[in-house]
C-alpha cells in the first residue's frame, strides 16, 4: 500500500509529531528536521519575535543556540528579511529571493556577519501564526554548497501548512499575548478549519460550520448518535480507539492522521484527532480533552480577497480574479463566473503578477494558495 501523500513518506508519523509539538516545544525540533532534510535543507529554527523591536524566542534544531544570542540583540532591528517579510499574513511561504533582492541581502551587514557565521546562504520559511506584529515562523536554512531554495521546495511542504497551523492553535505555547485570548465554541465557530470538539464517551461537543457541513453529506464521515462515524467499520473502529487513547492518556498518546475513504472518484479526508493535556493545556473547558480536524483534500482553496487586497495592493475585481484562478478556474471559466470578457481576465492577471511580484502564473498560483481561506458558506465557498 502507498503510503505517501503530496510526496511525503509517511505522511501521518510527521503530522502526528506536529501535533506533539502543539503540547511540547522540543517536539518542534523533530518537525523542523524532518522537513527540512525533505527540502535538502541543514539547520533549523522555529522564531516568534514581534518584527517591530526583533525580540522574541526561539526553539533551535541542528544549530547552536548560543549562536543565536546576537539574533535578539544586535541584529534584532538590522535584519532586512524581517522588514521584507512585514505585510505577510500566517500561511505563507518565504523564501528569501522572493521576499527581496538575493544580492542586497547578501550585501548586508545582517547576511555577513551573521548568516555567514552559521553556515547559511538559502533561507526557506513557514509563517505558522501572526497576531499583529508577532510571528511565528519556521526558518529552514541551506548552506551556500547546496544552493538556493526554489519554489517547488515551498510546494512540497505545502500540504503541511494547515496542521502547522492547527497544532499552534492549540498550543498553550504560541499564541496571542492579550489576556482574554481564548479558545472555546465561539472563537472554534470562526475557524477556517472543520474543527470537532469532543468528549471521553466520543460525543460530540461542538463542530464548527466547516465540519458540520462535511458530516451532514454522509459521504465517508456522518454524525450518528451524537458520535462521528466513518462508512469503512474499520476505520470506524480506528477513529473510537484513537479518540477514546487520546482522552484516557493525554500525557502518553500522540496526535494521530487517518485516511477515510469516499464514494466516487472523490480524494479522502484527512482525520486529525489529538489529545488535550489535562495539566497544560487551558484553551478549551474543562470537559473537552479530544479535538478533531477534519481535511477536505477535494475543497478548493480561495484565498480571503480582503487579505489579497491589503496584503498585495490590489482592487476587488483584481481579488475577484486571483481568488478563483487559486481556486483552479482557467480564464474561460473566470470570464464566465464574474461576467467579463476574456481580455478583462487577462488585464487583471497581468497586474496581479505585477503587484505580487511572481514572475509566471505557476508561481502566482503557489503563492496564492498560501494565503488564508475564504470563510463563507453564505455564498458557497464550502464547496
Amino acid at each position: 500500500m502507498d503510503t505517501t501523500i503530496g510526496g511525503i513518506d509517511d505522511p501521518g508519523s510527521l503530522i502526528g509529531t506536529i501535533y506533539d509539538a502543539a503540547f511540547d516545544d522540543r517536539m518542534w525540533i523533530p518537525v523542523m528536521n524532518r522537513m527540512a532534510d525533505l527540502v535538502g535543507g541543514d539547520s533549523t529554527v522555529l522564531i516568534r519575535k514581534d518584527l517591530k523591536t526583533g525580540q522574541g524566542r526561539g526553539v533551535f534544531g541542528r544549530v547552536d543556540e548560543a549562536m543565536f544570542t546576537d539574533y535578539f540583540g544586535r541584529f534584532a532591528q538590522s535584519n532586512p528579511l524581517a522588514s521584507a517579510v512585514s505585510h505577510m499574513s500566517a500561511g505563507s511561504f518565504l523564501i528569501d529571493w522572493q521576499v527581496m533582492r538575493k544580492d542586497d541581502l547578501v550585501r548586508s551587514v545582517y547576511y555577513n556577519e551573521f548568516l555567514r557565521r552559521l553556515g547559511i546562504h538559502s533561507i526557506l520559511g513557514l509563517m505558522i501564526w501572526r497576531q499583529g506584529s508577532e510571528v511565528a515562523i519556521i526558518n529552514l536554512a541551506r548552506s551556500l554548497r547546496h544552493g538556493d531554495y526554489q519554489t517547488p521546495d515551498a510546494a512540497r511542504l505545502t500540504m503541511l501548512m494547515p496542521h502547522l497551523r492547527r497544532a499552534v492553535r492549540v498550543s498553550g505555547q504560541v499564541r496571542p499575548s492579550t489576556a482574554d485570548a481564548r479558545f472555546d465554541e465561539a472563537s472554534i465557530e470562526a475557524w477556517r478549519d472543520a474543527t470537532v470538539l469532543i468528549d471521553g464517551d466520543g460525543k460530540v461537543l461542538h463542530a464548527n460550520a466547516l465540519a458540520r457541513h462535511i458530516l451532514d453529506r454522509r459521504d465517508g464521515l456522518a454524525l450518528i448518535g451524537g458520535r462521528i462515524a466513518a462508512r469503512d467499520p474499520e476505520v470506524a473502529q480506528r477513529l473510537r480507539g484513537a479518540a477514546a487513547d487520546a482522552f484516557n492518556r493525554p500525557d502518553a498518546a500522540h496526535g494521530v492522521t487517518l485516511v477515510v475513504a469516499r464514494s466516487g472518484d472523490r480524494r479522502p479526508y484527512l482525520v486529525t484527532i489529538v489529545p488535550t493535556r489535562r495539566n497544560e493545556v487551558t484553551l478549551f473547558s474543562e470537559q473537552v480533552r479530544v479535538v478533531m480536524t477534519i481535511t477536505d483534500l477535494d475543497r478548493r482553496h480561495r484565498p480571503d480577497r480582503d487579505i489579497l487586497q491589503s496584503a498585495f495592493g490590489l482592487s476587488r475585481a483584481q481579488a475577484n480574479v486571483a481568488a478563483l484562478l487559486a481556486a483552479g478556474q482557467s480564464g474561460t471559466e473566470i470570464a464566465a463566473s464574474l461576467g467579463i470578457s476574456h481580455f478583462t481576465v487577462r488585464r487583471h492577471l497581468a497586474d496581479v503578477l505585477e503587484r505580487t511580484g511572481a514572475r509566471r502564473q505557476a508561481d502566482l498560483i503557489r503563492l496564492l494558495l498560501g494565503v488564508p481561506d475564504e470563510f463563507n458558506q453564505n455564498h458557497g465557498l464550502l464547496h
